[in-house]
């Protein structure tokens, strides 16, 4: 600015020095009016030059500043113009400069909690006064079963129209009062709705997290069941040896034979309990991984043929046959030959309970590729098609002609053993025509 303050002067000063000459060389009134013009011209061009000089820095700030309020926070004054106009342009640039980090470190902020908020597994919807949708995360997204753009702007009651959440909501806004309710939506999909006022969130005024149940209330349910199931199981026994008890305490003990059966009769009712017991304890120490696997070389044709001579005597006094067919290159495995054996011994078991006098129980073994395959069939009764999905179910029983007698635990304890050894069961079968269980087990050849 100083060096534009001593540049104009100059000018002006050799122009009038021009202009005295001009009128020195005419005369009279024809001098004066040239010198007139002439300095009129001065001053006008003095004007012209002085006000491109300073409104030419001004129009670059103006134009820098309408370019960072559009969003363009990386616009500067550009050439820097000298003097005092050069000084304004450094401090604008500075200003620049602190905006544009400001809004780096906003973004990266907001980013940041976006991020987070859709990284939660639980739905997080923000309301507005109006009770509309100002923001949705991801998991909201999939709740509604819409885009969070089209969610955006849309009444809250569209997508979540039940009435405890919309009092808790209202509650929220207009009584600054936090509310958590659990509401059951189709599907049984249970949820726990959490509705929070927001205070100093501006548009933001009350914000509302669905937590899904449905995975705690299924485990409830299964824990309720078993209660009640074990509570069954155990009663039955209980109740024949109390009867029993009653029956020999009441004089019956005083018959030899008379007493010698109810004496059985305790007697398999014990066993009964006991067996119940065991397959509890093993299918908790299974479940809980508290007991890890005991793996080791097995010869799979020995372990098989020990589980059909142990139960050969249950299947003859039944009437039933039982073979067993072992591929020649079945071989050994590496697996826990005790467990595995439980496993067997409990699919054998229930073919021969089963199947009626006359019947047949196969146990057979082969390789398919990397696999050991064992299968169990039987000529029995057989499994209605509606029920084989839930048959491995522990306490699951079709009905009661075919649970009789049995815990509904052991097709369990046999799923979780062949898993434990990172196998897979099955079961296919046919009313009146028997069934087939087996189960394949990852095995590497010898």
């Amino acid at each position: 600015m100083s060096s534009l303050r001593l540049r104009i002067p100059l000018a002006a000063a050799s122009l009038v020095a021009a202009a005295l000459a001009l009128a020195a060389l005419l005369d009279g009134a024809e001098s004066l009016l040239i010198a007139g013009l002439v300095l009129g011209a001065v001053a006008g061009l003095l004007g012209v030059l002085a006000s491109r000089s300073l409104l030419r820095p001004l129009a670059s700030v103006k134009q820098a500043a309408a370019a960072i309020a559009a969003g363009d926070f990386g616009a500067r004054v550009w050439p820097r113009p000298a003097g005092e106009a050069g000084e304004l342009a450094d401090a604008f640039n500075r200003m620049a400069d602190a905006v544009q980090e400001q809004m780096t470190d906003a973004s990266a902020q907001r980013g940041r909690l976006e991020a987070a908020l859709n990284s939660s597994i639980d739905a997080v919807v923000a309301l507005d006064g109006d009770l509309r949708v100002l923001y949705a995360n991801v998991a909201a997204e999939r709740l509604f079963q819409r885009p969070a753009a089209e969610v955006a702007g849309k009444p809250f009651v569209w997508y979540m129209p039940n009435e405890q959440v919309l009092d808790a909501v209202r509650a929220s806004r207009d009584r600054g009062e936090r509310h958590v309710n659990v509401i059951e939506r189709p599907g049984r999909q249970y949820l726990q709705a959490v509705t929070t006022p927001i205070v100093g969130g501006g548009d933001w005024a009350v914000l509302v997290v669905f937590h899904d149940l449905t995975d705690v209330r299924r485990t409830e349910l299964v824990r309720r069941d078993f209660v009640a199931n074990v509570s069954h199981e155990l009663r039955t026994p209980l109740a024949g040896l109390k009867s029993v008890i009653e029956t020999l305490a009441a004089g019956a003990i005083e018959e030899p034979k008379l007493a010698h059966e109810f004496l059985d009769r305790a007697d398999d009712e014990v066993d009964r309990l006991i067996q119940l017991v065991e397959e509890l304890l093993e299918l908790s120490r299974i479940e809980s991984g508290e007991v890890p696997l005991v793996v080791a070389p097995a010869d799979v044709a020995a372990l098989l043929s020990d589980v059909a001579e142990h139960l050969r005597p249950q299947a003859e006094r039944k009437g039933v046959s039982l073979s067993l067919r072992v591929g020649e290159d079945v071989g050994s495995a590496d697996l826990d030959a005790r467990r595995l054996e439980r496993a067997l011994s409990n699919l054998v078991h229930n073919a021969i309970k089963f199947t009626p006098e006359g019947g047949a129980v196969t146990v057979s073994a082969e390789r398919a590729g990397d696999r050991l395959v064992v299968k169990v069939s039987d000529t029995g009764i057989g499994v209605a098609a509606e029920d084989l999905p839930r048959i491995f179910e522990r306490f699951y029983k079709v009905d009661h002609s075919r649970a009789s007698g049995g815990s509904g635990i052991g097709l369990a304890v046999v799923k979780h053993t062949v898993e434990a050894h990172g196998g897979s069961v099955k079961a296919e079968s046919e009313l009146g025509r028997g069934s087939t269980f087996s189960f394949s087990l990852p095995v590497a050849r010898p």
